[in-house]
């Protein structure tokens, strides 16, 4: 699998098991556990690896110089989360403080999403082609 799939698998997996942890008021113990464990390898890649995102040639000024920094901000939400979660699971976090933290990380996807959609729209750079499987470009 290439680093490209993997991480358009992660992402999309990511956003499906916190949406349905939110539904379910994180009552699934297994589905904490999968979210902590796939958490833990994405941020783990991106601390190996580097963050895979970069800037749009098309994008400029404090959004090009913020773009980077905005995503490690992102995983480093993401890492605090399942920190918590896992935290919660084990017995030493709340859970009241785990589900806060999904709602949290949920609201900066949620800007992080729309961004990426305005770039793809807006400055037509086919942001959303990167993260999209093969499948679906036909529609974007």
């Amino acid at each position: 699998m290439t680093r490209r799939r993997l991480n358009i698998l992660l992402h999309w997996t990511f956003f499906m098991m916190l949406l349905a942890m939110i539904k379910g008021g994180t009552d699934a113990v297994w589905l904490r556990w999968a979210y902590v464990l796939l958490g833990a390898v994405w941020v783990g890649i991106a601390i190996v690896k580097g963050v895979r995102a970069k800037p749009s040639p098309k994008l400029e000024g404090i959004l090009r110089s913020t773009f980077t920094i905005a995503h490690a901000g992102l995983y480093a939400m993401i890492a605090l989360s399942i920190l918590i979660n896992a935290g919660a699971l084990l017995g030493w976090a709340s859970k009241d403080a785990a589900f806060t933290s999904l709602l949290i990380v949920l609201v900066i996807a949620t800007f992080h999403a729309l961004f990426h959609f305005w770039r793809h729209n807006v400055l037509r750079d086919n942001a959303l082609r990167m993260i999209s499987p093969k499948f679906m470009h036909k529609y974007l």
